[in-house]
């Protein structure tokens, strides 16, 4: 039996429960239409199901080389995407939240970083006093005219000391976090938005970055991956399917059961 007679007996919809490619592209493959299809993500589909049923469909590869040629077949792009949203008004409810909250962060980094005296209160302060004194100079000696300016020129200084050293200990280092996926050959990668449960597909071998602020579950039609994580590389090698979690700012493997039960019982 050959790798495409396997697949018919299995059938369009259980390897597309099983492999989680749409099941349009399987029934094109099992029919042999490929004008539906570009080489990328052709070749992606076929390692895919050749590492699932374990069976070899390099014939299938040959004729769609040998059509690649005909005008209905689309051109190469570097990757494909596909977006599963769950509840489109969550999505909607989720984007007014974040930027409520970013407006209350806002709001309370401007309180944490306003100064306590600004330069043209230090200089309205500095006239009030020179008003007090100007009605006296007239009555007293130079030398305490001379003090009292003095006086006045130490207090300024000691102001604008204070307040530099207060703008000095709150100034921080600002830390940049990263999360960086680099395939090194190409791959088909399921990420799951843990926040949202929205579901995005990618293939291809580019390098492509996620939000190292949110959380994330990825599953991998193979481990020839590197990842940069807040700094930090991880390389993996595994011929197979693998699984992740990106949680609290670190990258860890897991098995296909703990990502079933962080995925609310879904495998992908």
């Amino acid at each position: 039996m050959t790798g495409l007679e396997k697949l018919e007996s299995i059938g369009a919809h259980k390897i597309f429960e099983q492999t989680h490619i749409a099941k349009k592209f399987v029934e094109d493959i099992l029919n042999q239409r490929y004008s539906t299809m570009n080489r990328v993500q052709f070749t992606g589909f076929l390692s895919i199901l050749e590492r699932e049923y374990n069976i070899d469909l390099h014939e299938l590869q040959e004729a769609y080389l040998k059509s690649s040629s005909s005008e209905n077949v689309k051109a190469n792009e570097p990757f494909i995407v596909s977006e599963q949203d769950e509840n489109e008004n969550t999505s909607l409810s989720n984007k007014k939240a974040y930027i409520f909250v970013a407006v209350l962060v806002v709001g309370a980094l401007f309180l944490l970083f306003k100064p306590e005296s600004k330069p043209e209160e230090k200089t309205s302060s500095t006239s009030k006093h020179t008003m007090q004194i100007k009605p006296v100079e007239d009555e007293l000696n130079n030398s305490i005219i001379e003090e009292a300016k003095l006086n006045l020129d130490q207090l300024d200084n000691n102001i604008t000391v204070e307040v530099k050293k207060e703008t000095e200990r709150v100034t921080e280092p600002v830390h940049t976090r990263k999360f960086e996926i680099s395939p090194r050959s190409k791959l088909w990668v399921g990420i799951v938005d843990l926040e949202t449960f929205k579901r995005t597909q990618k293939m291809g071998s580019d390098p492509f970055e996620l939000d190292p602020e949110k959380e994330w579950l990825l599953v991998m039609g193979h481990g020839f991956v590197n990842f940069e994580v807040n700094g930090q590389e991880q390389k993996y090698k595994d011929e197979k399917k693998v699984w992740f979690a990106y949680e609290n700012g670190s990258l860890r493997k897991l098995n296909r059961t703990d990502f079933k039960e962080k995925n609310r019982g879904k495998a992908w």
